[in-house]
């Protein structure tokens, strides 16, 4: 059986000096665990860099990597919204029944990832950073 790369992204927020707000993927492994001084276990995301550095994250914001890439070799991840298809189709990943799969709109049944990698899938964004992406109004890919 072939290694496969497990691996998460969590979205962290922070203030910067200018009190503007900033938010930041962090790519590594997922950890719940408490620190000192915390109310209980927290969502962290680990990252190896000279020494393991843990982020504190959104545990809302916490999708893992599928394995898959697009057709221009973006990772795709839990929560990425995805085109596809002809006509153009729009969905987000998501996992169902120990795998991965697509889910557009209303319909019914989930379409399965690995089935649909290789045939022009593009990640356009995530639910969180573009959830516009998922509006009725805009059902097209954009351009």
């Amino acid at each position: 059986m072939a290694e496969r790369e497990i691996k998460f992204r969590g979205l962290k927020t922070f203030q910067i000096f200018s009190g503007e707000i900033k938010q930041v993927w962090i790519y590594g492994f997922y950890l719940k665990r408490g620190t000192y001084g915390d109310p209980g276990p927290q969502a962290h995301i680990f990252v190896y860099e000279n020494g393991y550095e843990g982020y504190r994250v959104d545990s809302k914001t916490i999708g893992q990597f599928t394995g898959y890439s697009d057709q221009n070799s973006v990772d795709i991840y839990e929560d990425d919204i995805l085109s596809f298809g002809e006509p153009k189709k729009i969905g987000v990943v998501e996992h169902f029944n120990g795998a991965f799969v697509v889910r557009c709109g209303r319909e019914k049944s989930p379409r399965l990832l690995g089935n649909l990698v290789g045939k022009g899938v593009k990640v356009l964004g995530n639910r969180f950073e573009h959830p516009q992406l998922l509006t009725k109004k805009k059902r097209g890919a954009p351009r």
